[in-house]
């Protein structure tokens, strides 16, 4: 069994891409392989970062508490709606908190919007934020078009075409996790 946390990264009142985020976990707890942790960082509080979390003397509490849960994690999948054309700032404001924590980690990107391109901008730089962490993008994201129509609030999916794309997705992501995870225990680098 894997660990996979899922970061969540929207703050903004009335939000509707947690429901791309809850389907992704729900998907992931289906197959049997995986171990889900959800981390939605409204609940954290973060200050906008000043100091990486390895450089502070004071940590803040809720840093330190995700900093933990990443580290732990087999792979990890971010959650962002799109916001003029690219991710939630509080999404890149809690990642850059953290440096080792992403290190050579397996990471899914999930997308949602409102529009019908399901969050294509704010996917495409994800993938240059997973590169610039030292992590690996999976090849294969989650895009989720008019998410107020594709997900139920609890993140249930309401078409067949949406139900594939999470499968195909949650899928090819943990074959890259097992990949990883063998050859980090195989090769294991720290």
């Amino acid at each position: 069994m894997y660990n996979i946390t899922i970061l969540y990264g929207a703050v903004r009142n009335g939000r509707l891409s947690i429901r791309a985020a809850r389907a992704v976990e729900r998907s992931l707890q289906a197959t049997g392989k995986a171990q889900v942790t959800f981390i939605d960082i409204k609940d954290y509080n973060l200050p906008v970062m000043e100091d990486r979390l390895k450089d502070m003397k004071e940590p803040h509490p809720g840093a330190e508490a995700i900093s933990k849960t990443l580290w732990h994690a087999d792979g990890i999948v971010l959650v962002t709606p799109e916001y003029n054309n690219s991710y939630s700032g509080a999404l890149k404001n809690a990642v850059d908190y953290f440096t080792k924590e992403w290190y050579r980690k397996p990471i899914g990107i999930v997308t949602a919007s409102d529009g019908v391109q399901g969050g294509l901008n704010a996917s495409n730089l994800m993938q240059l934020l997973v590169l610039a962490i030292d992590a690996y993008a999976s090849p294969n994201k989650l895009l989720v078009p008019e998410v107020h129509k594709n997900l139920d609030e609890h993140g249930v999916p309401q078409t067949e075409k949406m139900k594939g794309a999470i499968e195909s997705f949650v899928k090819d992501y943990l074959w890259l996790v097992e990949a990883i995870t063998k050859q980090k225990k195989s090769n294991p680098l720290f």
